[in-house]
């Protein structure tokens, strides 16, 4: 078992992007999440998605959920439509995004699949909410589920592990804690069967709290033997 990452990369510009993507390939990233909210607005997806070197994630994050720009909520399914017409793999879409079902409809239509993601910046909620929040993202019809909260001790962390242990045997799962006491989830949680994990590129690219290079996560997995 090859234990898969995700690395994000968040660039101004597609020629960047395109740089950064095939470097955390060749550091052992599986797949690219591509923010869209960190790149320049005259830049296009359709230049982005030019990039194959792994499968693409298009991000578009909104301001309440980490986001670097103030978009309006159209500009940026706009903008992830797009991306899913240009070829990205995945397509990232928030929970809380107006006609959710019917908007990832049009994604499924236009040859991507789907992440419906949910991120709580403050804690992490009991086990019956946690499974609510799991349940109205399953409802969605997206092809895959996010569930990412904040640890703010280590047994949000093992807590969360158990939790994708759980429910990733019911549907695509991506799961763990931000924050430093989150980092155990985040490392273990394709242990558990979350579908990937996510890394920054490097120390000074992170775009998440708690979030680790990619090479120093795929070092541990090989010291554990998960090549």
């Amino acid at each position: 078992m090859k234990p898969k990452i995700a690395v994000s990369i968040a660039a101004p510009t597609a020629k960047e992007a395109s740089t950064m993507t095939r470097r955390a390939r060749r550091l052992g990233a599986d797949l690219a999440e591509i923010r869209l909210d960190y790149l320049k607005q005259e830049e296009s997806v359709e230049t982005v998605a030019k990039s194959r070197e792994i499968p693409l994630i298009a991000t578009f994050r909104s301001i309440e959920n980490g986001g670097v720009r103030d978009v309006a909520e159209s500009k940026r399914t706009e903008s992830l439509l797009a991306a899913a017409r240009a070829g990205f793999q995945y397509v990232d879409i928030e929970l809380k995004t107006r006609n959710l079902t019917f908007f990832i409809s049009k994604l499924h239509a236009a040859g991507a699949e789907t992440i419906v993601s949910h991120h709580d910046f403050k804690k992490t909620d009991s086990e019956a909410k946690l499974k609510e929040v799991l349940n109205h993202c399953r409802r969605s019809g997206a092809t895959l589920t996010k569930l990412v909260t904040t640890a703010t001790k280590m047994d949000d962390s093992l807590r969360l592990l158990a939790l994708t242990q759980e429910e990733s045997k019911r549907s695509g799962l991506i799961c763990f804690g931000m924050g430093r006491l989150g980092i155990q989830s985040r490392i273990f949680s394709p242990l558990y069967g979350a579908v990937f994990t996510l890394a920054s590129l490097d120390d000074e690219k992170t775009v998440a709290p708690g979030q680790i290079p990619v090479s120093g996560m795929r070092r541990i997995y090989m010291e554990m033997g998960y090549s």
